[in-house]
């Protein structure tokens, strides 16, 4: 497929199909992460991927008390935009997808941040490739995240992907 015509096509996705990823696809889509470039090529990022039902369950209900509280005190513009745009307070694409990928930076090594982002593109445009359907979602706050995954204190938490087939596709 043509990178360009990939990149144009892309969308996120918030409806997943529960089926399963093959093991290998999955495996190859984050290796592309790792092609990225990245300061002082540290590679400052790490790719958790939960497929835990349970634990997926506690994540998504952390997320919807989370963007609840942004929500209530967002500006109106904000509660326009997201009501336009159809974004619902509730997060069923993170069990829906048969996987989460929590991405994180590993905030002691240079330019982690950037870092971290230009891996996610790459992991983004592998699962297109493959004919996944991807989301970068990002709540108001990740600390719940770190506690609830044990993160050492350098590791911090950028986003959540589900990856999955899309419903609508």
């Amino acid at each position: 497929m043509d990178l360009y015509k990939l990149m144009k096509n892309r969308r996120s996705t918030r409806e997943y199909i529960t089926k399963k990823i093959p093991k290998e696809k999955l495996d190859s889509i984050l290796q592309a992460g790792q092609f990225s470039p990245s300061g002082a090529n540290q590679k400052p990022f790490v790719y958790i991927v939960i497929d835990e039902p349970d634990l997926k369950k506690k994540i998504k209900n952390y997320c919807e008390l989370i963007d609840k509280n942004f929500f209530d005190n967002s500006p109106k513009v904000l509660k326009k935009f997201m009501k336009g745009r159809k974004i619902s307070l509730k997060k069923d694409f993170l069990v829906d997808a048969p996987h989460l990928v929590i991405v994180a930076g590993e905030t002691d090594k240079p330019s982690w941040l950037e870092s971290t982002w230009i891996s996610i593109s790459y992991v983004i445009l592998a699962a297109e490739y493959e004919g996944l359907a991807t989301l970068t979602y990002t709540p108001a706050e990740f600390d719940f995240l770190k506690d609830l995954l044990n993160l050492p204190e350098n590791l911090e938490p950028v986003l959540i992907m589900p990856i999955g087939y899309a419903k609508n596709r």
